[in-house]
């Protein structure tokens, strides 16, 4: 489960910015929404968190740091990125951070990781400081008591390894230097394969980090037609698409051919918009109800999925997979634009399923990028889920939990007071009528 993320001197980002899954001990958040909080230990988790700003105030930025930080952990030890630059973008605003590194770090636990033959929760924090050139830093600590220990620190290309860490050890007496732009983390789990306990457990979790945008349905609903041509949540997701009054009553998967040619027939008029490979690689058909003229049933009729329902259908349907995917497995789930072409009860059900104990068994996470303030309410979230992203005139984007505000009332209308302006975070609209006009 996701604890913070924090990062620094990234697209928007300039200082450090840090998302907190951490439950805010103050006595308001605790009368809050309790089945939102995960208990484990002494930790107390959110189930989920919304972030609210303004366009283009980054709230994407904060994904695509997320999706950064995942990519070069699962890339750098790669062969093929020997002599490649580190595809990391700092913020270009201020000329204080064009020589600094970009700064990455984050802190979750994985619960009943085996550890010394025994079975239990330890809580890691691991990060890096990079900028194109290389990594400059990284750090690994984990807390398997009460108290964090060291298991490895880099400056450079010079690590220093905690006792606690013979995996490292071994690696880095193999290795004697390691190449500037690849993570130790990284090349560890790539030479160490099942041996590396400590590191798999890491690695581990961060495979459990599911990103995924909330606009490139044609990209996300992948997702879902693969668990569906697999049969592992087919059923599943009918019902859910029934529950939510999209009157289909089966969609069934099929593979494409792999010739492209083929590929771009299929693909149609589309095609000139399209490179190929994002072309998803099946073709979904769904099917309705048939009646006659005495409104009978008389068999079902077949649709292409794709370009003949509605946007919000397949929204629905590119989300539900891996929502309930999420939830089987107990997985982080990141979700961009959750609400984009969604019925706002629709975007409620999916959240209230993390928020509740009885579907959420596993301890799921959502964190999501939304404008559907209906869903800013107490009945909903709580203030410690509220997270809002503002940028200011120097095009510095800050992260900040509606918690932060220490003068809240308890019977506050969140939705209202945001879009008054009480919290910041709202677009600074101009006089578009005079505009219009000629007048400005």
């Amino acid at each position: 489960m996701l604890l913070e993320f924090k990062v620094a001197n990234y697209l928007s980002f300039k200082d450090s910015n840090c998302l907190s899954m951490i439950a805010s001990p103050s006595s308001t958040s605790t009368k809050e929404q309790s089945d939102a909080v995960i208990v484990k230990g002494k930790s107390r988790i959110l189930s989920s968190a919304a972030i609210y700003g303004a366009n283009a105030s980054g709230k994407s930025n904060l994904f695509a740091a997320i999706r950064f930080m995942k990519k070069l952990i699962f890339n750098s030890a790669r062969e093929s990125q020997i002599g490649e630059k580190i595809d990391v973008k700092s913020f270009r605003l201020n000329s204080d951070c064009d020589e600094e590194p970009s700064t990455f770090e984050v802190t979750f636990l994985v619960s009943e990781a085996e550890y010394k033959n025994e079975k239990t929760d330890i809580i890691f924090r691991y990060g890096f400081k990079v900028d194109r050139d290389k990594i400059h830093a990284e750090w690994l600590f984990g807390s398997f008591t009460a108290q964090e220990s060291k298991l490895f620190t880099r400056v450079e290309d010079e690590i220093s390894i905690g006792e606690k860490f013979a995996e490292g050890k071994k690696v880095y007496k193999a290795i004697g230097k390691i190449r500037e732009t690849t993570l130790f983390l990284s090349l560890i789990a790539s030479l160490k394969g099942e041996n590396a306990l400590i590191t798999n457990h890491i690695v581990s979790w961060f495979k459990r980090l599911q990103d995924i945008s909330g606009i490139g349905d044609e990209r996300i609903y992948a997702i879902t037609a693969n668990l569906m041509s697999k049969n592992s949540l087919k059923e599943q997701i009918i019902k859910a698409l029934y529950l939510a009054d999209i009157c289909i009553e089966d969609i069934v998967v099929e593979q494409k051919p792999s010739n492209i040619s083929e590929l771009s027939r299929l693909a149609g008029a589309d095609t000139e918009k399209k490179d190929v490979k994002d072309i998803p690689p099946f073709l979904l058909k769904s099917y309705h109800k048939k009646y006659n003229k005495n409104k009978e049933l008389i068999g079902l009729e077949e649709f292409d999925f794709d370009r003949e329902e509605s946007d919000g259908s397949k929204k629905f349907f590119a989300l539900i997979g891996p929502v309930l995917e999420a939830l089987k497995n107990g997985l982080v789930l990141v979700i961009d634009e959750i609400d984009a072409r969604l019925h706002p009860k629709l975007c409620e059900v999916l959240i209230s399923l993390f928020n509740s104990k009885e579907s959420n068994h596993k301890n799921a996470q959502l964190i999501f990028a939304t404008h559907n303030t209906l869903i800013m309410n107490r009945k909903m979230l709580r203030r410690d889920q509220i997270y809002f992203i503002e940028k200011d005139k120097y095009g510095e984007s800050e992260l900040y939990s509606l918690a932060d505000y220490k003068k809240v009332r308890s019977d506050a209308s969140y939705d209202k007071d945001y879009l008054m302006g009480k919290y910041g975070a709202v677009p600074c609209v101009g006089d578009f009528e005079a505009f219009i006009a000629g007048e400005v």
